[in-house]
């Protein structure tokens, strides 16, 4: 019985997938032209479909070649300049045909059956190797056009995991470039000058391997007289970090803060940074040495700013070398596929499978797998989107970083006026209740990142402590009222 098109999809059981279709009768809006992969192409009376899988608004199908046995009395027209008719053709439900099921009297193994870079990777480990014909493979890909073109049969060896250092232009301005960088890329790099925004950001990039220069590009008051004052130019050597006591109206605080040496004509003098304090400093760098990328990982914490000195001379054309500064910023694990030429199986080149969709079909599995092999790496160019979506999917992985402090930090001044209202009110009855409850709410607001503004100077004023204390309990709250309706949906 025919039916058109949209109803056939309405009442397919994708259980029963694959299914073969026969074209009755009908037209595509008004002919039977329609475009393909932006060539015209027309679908006859007679023409044979497999239906292979569904997507909202679309039918994947593949074209059926003119079989004996199988009803296509019309072959499938199409211009010279069309691509093979092995690839897939994508089809809105709306077309105005109608269609036969003829599964049961068709043989679905006349089909090519074709596979995706993605379909590849989830075949199991023991199905490699296999030889394989390439149909079809995207525009601008980066590897040897020799390597991958449609109709080169290509050994595909294995599929892994393997690590790059996703990487970054640096530069002022927007947009930047992106990179993948394997770790067995051969160039060498030398350091360039790292900036640091806060005192804070100086703390995370101190090592124990060499002590930390910098030099001060914004000045700095302090608020209190123990903590060391800034001036644009004061060079500093950083050491570690600790707490201090400083006098805040009469009442002793404690402060992180950054113990530093300021370098001085002819000596050395003793300084404290807060970690709170937004300064501007910019790295000096002494060390001359060149380094491979897997040394730069392993003796320093990303991420970490170079240059390229020593283009990599295994490649033929070294994207990262005419950069004049590059951002390493954090190592990434990435899905490659192993392929090589038929003709020549021992140089292989990797394949990044969420970024190079290629569609091939199987021939047969390599009967052995050739001895050793030189694997070949690109340094590959991300777009944007992609660097974007590599960090939202590593950082997920990753537990955030500490916060710095605020100035001054608002939970040691909240319980240094509270242990001295205590101390000024024995005589009156206290709630232990409502300190319990309000502490563990300000704990809470602080983890979301709701930090109220803080005034420079320490507030003693329990009314305006109080109101502060209400008005941060009621951001808690709505900011828990938010995450219960994300849940809901």
């Amino acid at each position: 019985m025919a039916l058109s098109l949209e109803e056939f999809v309405h009442s397919l059981d994708l259980r029963t997938l694959p299914r073969v279709l026969e074209i009755q009768s009908g037209i595509y809006f008004e002919g039977s032209i329609y475009e393909m992969f932006g060539n015209e192409c027309c679908l006859s009376t007679g023409e044979v479909i497999k239906i292979t899988g569904l997507k909202i608004k679309k039918i994947i199908a593949e074209m059926c070649e003119h079989v004996e046995g199988c009803a296509s009395p019309q072959p499938f027209e199409l211009p010279m300049n069309f691509p093979d008719r092995k690839d897939i053709v994508r089809i809105l439900p709306s077309l105005d045909v109608e269609v036969k099921d003829i599964t049961d009297s068709c043989d679905a193994n006349w089909f090519l059956e074709l596979l995706t870079t993605q379909d590849l990777f989830e075949m199991t480990g023991k199905e490699f190797p296999i030889v394989a014909e390439v149909i079809e493979v995207p525009q601008g890909n980066q590897l040897p056009r020799s390597i991958l073109q449609p109709g080169k049969t290509i050994v595909i060896h294995k599929k892994y995991q393997a690590s790059r250092i996703l990487t970054s232009e640096i530069r002022s301005n927007f947009p930047k470039r992106h990179f993948l960088i394997p770790t067995s890329y051969k160039g060498k790099f030398k350091r360039r000058p790292r900036e640091f925004p806060t005192a804070y950001d100086l703390e995370i990039a101190k090592s124990e391997k060499e002590p930390l220069h910098v030099v001060a590009t914004k000045a700095f008051h302090p608020p209190h007289d123990e903590l060391s004052s800034v001036s644009v130019g004061d060079q500093f050597l950083v050491h570690h970090s600790q707490t201090t006591e400083v006098l805040c109206e009469g009442i002793k605080k404690v402060v992180k803060v950054l113990t530093c040496e300021k370098i001085l004509t002819k000596s050395y003098e003793a300084a404290l940074l807060p970690l709170y304090m937004e300064g501007g400093f910019v790295e000096v760098i002494h060390d001359k040495k060149q380094y491979q990328i897997s040394e730069l990982c392993a003796q320093f914490r990303l991420p970490f700013n170079v240059k390229v000195s020593v283009r990599d001379l295994s490649i033929e054309e070294d994207i990262l070398a005419a950069i004049p500064g590059l951002q390493l910023e954090e190592a990434i694990t990435d899905s490659y596929l192993l392929i090589s030429d038929f003709a020549n199986p021992r140089e292989c080149w990797e394949i990044p499978v969420g970024r190079l969709n290629m569609t091939v079909q199987l021939v047969s599995n390599l009967s052995r797998e050739p001895g050793s092999f030189l694997v070949r790496t690109l340094v590959e160019e991300i777009t944007e989107e992609q660097y974007y979506m590599m960090r939202r999917y590593e950082s997920s992985f990753l537990h955030p970083p500490p916060r710095p402090p605020k100035r001054p930090s608002v939970e040691e001044t909240k319980l240094t006026l509270l242990n001295l209202a205590e101390e000024r009110t024995v005589a009156l009855p206290k709630s232990p209740k409502s300190l319990h409850v309000d502490r563990p709410k300000k704990l809470h607001s602080n983890q979301a990142g709701l930090d109220s503004e803080v005034p420079v100077g320490c507030q003693n004023d329990l009314a305006d402590l109080e109101k502060g204390k209400r008005k941060t309990g009621t951001t808690a709250v709505a900011g828990t009222k938010v995450t219960t309706e994300i849940f809901k949906n």
